[in-house]
């Protein structure tokens, strides 16, 4: 609704009929200080204001009410003005703006809007205040330190703030309406459709819930041609679509970073025994499920203590070191290798059987005992004792793993530098005895 069509219809008399009675209704507005208007509920006139409402909307003081708005004070945008204010009291607004022509330039006024008992409202307004806003909201923005974006109604760029501009002002074209950002933003095209598609199910969402704000969090390309991890956040805003944007990548890069050294050693780079002890669960399931069979070794470093005492622990390190990555040379890229102890390493052979596996594990004992390690100006021959499982048709972790510390402790009783392939689980009343350090 206008002022212009709610008065349509209308002549003089029929406004100059109702003057005495809203002239004796309102007049406690000019006890009030605050500048005040009075608009009539039914059709939006203005019935009353006191003097500083008047000074400040410039009305005449001569001029009588009421009268349609757009007849009294020298707005800027009569019909957009009406329809503002329409629209904040349909929608129950705090709140608006009203561009005026001033004496010297255009200014503005903020207009806070309240209900009366009778059904009409009170704009009490604020020149000072709005006008600081105005000179200084495009400064407060780019002080953000997130992106901030508004679109109107027909998803048309109206503010972009310099956090926006330093993650998508690209250089090839600036972006002009929302459905222009998906291409660069996006240049795979799938991930575009799946973007995209989920932005047009919470886009409806958000007309719905008008409070509500709707969080997405995708990889996208940014102005500088780089892939960042980006948070999108957005709602409606009366008839503005308001975008705000946290550039989250170093915070997912620090949470990555974190759930690594939680899962692996930090003097092998290696995973460690709680990311093994998990991969071999999974290994589990689907040799349950599938029959996927997989092949376990238990690997320990022989006589390693004699290292540490001989050459010392940081030689120590070293050796670690280079066994974890000798091991590796001869694995695939599917296998798993970490380190589970002190000395001690596990590898998980994916798709293996018996036989494959322990061939692995020959070749594991070769690599290390052909070639010294030199550390220190030391050459050191490094040999290992391994155990060698597979897992049997309703095993759990707990049974597989004492079957191949079985096999490891044969291969040590043996004379080391050896291999032994599946035994029994070790009775619950026959403990396994404490072998002497060496």
């Amino acid at each position: 609704m206008t002022f212009g069509t709610a008065c349509a219809g209308r002549n003089q008399i029929d406004i100059k009929q109702q003057r005495p009675q809203y002239g004796d209704m309102y007049d406690w507005v000019h006890a009030i200080d605050a500048p005040l208007l009075i608009l009539r509920g039914s059709d939006l006139l203005a019935v009353a204001a006191n003097q500083r409402g008047r000074d400040l909307l410039g009305i005449d003081l001569e001029a009588e009410l009421p009268q349609p708005l757009a007849a009294l004070v020298a707005l800027v945008d009569p019909p957009h003005a009406e329809a503002a204010i329409a629209s904040a009291i349909a929608e129950r607004w705090h709140g608006l703006f009203l561009h005026l022509h001033g004496e010297a330039a255009t200014r503005l006024v903020h207009v806070s809007l309240g209900r009366l008992p009778q059904g009409d409202y009170v704009l009490t307004l604020r020149a000072e205040i709005a006008r600081s806003l105005q000179e200084n909201l495009v400064e407060i923005l780019d002080h953000f330190p997130v992106g901030i974006e508004i679109y109107d109604s027909e998803l048309k760029g109206v503010l972009y703030n310099k956090m926006s501009d330093e993650l998508f002002l690209y250089p090839e074209r600036p972006i002009l309406h929302h459905d222009d950002w998906w291409e660069f933003g996006f240049p795979d095209p799938a991930e575009r459709a799946a973007a995209h598609a989920e932005w047009l199910a919470k886009l409806q969402a958000a007309r719905r819930e008008a409070g509500r704000v709707q969080f997405s969090e995708w990889s996208v390309r940014c102005r500088d041609g780089s892939r960042r991890t980006v948070q999108f956040r957005y709602r409606w805003i009366g008839p503005y679509y308001v975008l705000a944007l946290w550039d989250v990548t170093s915070q997912r890069e620090t949470e990555r970073e974190l759930r690594h050294l939680a899962v692996s050693d930090p003097l092998t780079g290696l995973w460690n025994r709680r990311r093994f002890e998990e991969d071999v669960a999974l290994a589990l399931d689907a040799f349950s499920q599938w029959g996927r069979g997989f092949g376990l070794l238990l690997i320990d470093i022989d006589h390693f203590k004699a290292i540490n005492d001989r050459f010392g622990h940081l030689s120590g390190d070293e050796v670690l070191r280079a066994v974890a990555a000798r091991c590796r040379r001869q694995l695939r890229q599917a296998d798993l290798l970490a380190r589970i102890g002190g000395e001690e390493f596990a590898v998980l052979l994916p798709d293996m059987n018996e036989t494959e596996a322990e061939r692995v594990g020959r070749r594991l004992l070769t690599a290390l005992a052909a070639t010294p390690v030199e550390v220190g100006g030391h050459r050191i021959i490094v040999t290992l004792s391994i155990g060698c499982v597979v897992p049997r048709p309703q095993e759990d972790a707990a049974s597989l793993f004492a079957r191949a510390d079985d096999a490891l402790y044969r291969a040590k009783a043996e004379g080391r530098n050896s291999l032994c392939c599946g035994s029994p689980a070790p009775q619950a009343t026959a403990p396994r005895p404490v072998m002497p350090s060496t």
